[in-house]
């Protein structure tokens, strides 16, 4: 429900910010993440989002506990900037070459470990108090509640990292996907398979559409065998 919150707002939140129509693209990225948790805070939003959940088939009744990654590609010119925040990634093929746009934000990784700790949580298998496997997300309310701190030391923090590039005419294609996609390939399978297709002039829904069958599992054998030896 989250997800479809940000996709329906954040477009028209990100026009209309201050920073934005002045150019500072970066600010403004930044800035229209944090005011998605702000507008999931308040009164409409959350009535939109138990109108979303009863969409869903879920309880309209229960406070939503939902969150989000996002990774938001932004071309303003010649220059591309890429905001993100969670385990979502952007890559940009030069030259046939993968070049990383985002950053994955994991709970092990030090300088979000540290964070955490600080915030008064732990980091367990890779989760934070032993739950969510990603240290930022729009939404996530619950680890967003210490009122001593600031929006960007909470437990998870909807803060983005926001990278840019000028781009080039060696600049072909940019491929965004959620963690899934880049658990089952690396950044340059990931690039070598659209450009090959790229190359032949394949439709692009017919690339991604590609790209995720190949990245199917061929049976759930193996999960099974792992769930009944736990």
């Amino acid at each position: 429900e989250v997800a479809k919150f940000v996709a329906k707002h954040f477009v028209k939140e990100l026009t209309a910010n201050e920073a934005f129509k002045a150019k500072d693209y970066e600010k403004a990225l930044v800035e229209t993440f944090l005011r998605m948790d702000v507008l999931l805070n308040d009164p409409a939003g959350k009535k939109e989002i138990n109108a979303i959940r009863a969409e869903d088939g879920k309880s309209e009744y229960m406070e939503s506990q939902a969150g989000c990654t996002a990774n938001v590609a932004l071309l303003a010119g010649k220059t591309l900037y890429v905001a993100n925040a969670g385990d979502s990634r952007c890559v940009v093929s030069s030259k046939g070459q993968a070049i990383e746009m985002s950053y994955d934000h994991k709970p092990d990784d030090e300088k979000e470990r540290r964070r955490v700790e600080k915030a008064g949580g732990y980091v367990s298998d890779g989760r934070i108090n032993g739950n969510l496997n990603l240290s930022r997300a729009i939404g996530d309310l619950e680890y967003k509640k210490n009122t001593d701190i600031g929006v960007d030391e909470q437990l998870i923090i909807a803060v983005p990292d926001v990278k840019k590039r000028e781009l080039t005419p060696d600049d072909e294609f940019l491929v965004m996907g959620c963690d899934g996609i880049w658990e089952v390939k690396p950044n340059q399978g990931i690039v070598d398979f659209v450009g090959e297709r790229f190359k032949k002039g394949t439709p692009l829904a017919q690339i991604a559409e590609e790209l995720v069958d190949s990245l199917l599992a061929p049976d759930t054998y193996s999960n099974l065998y792992v769930l009944n030896h736990v």
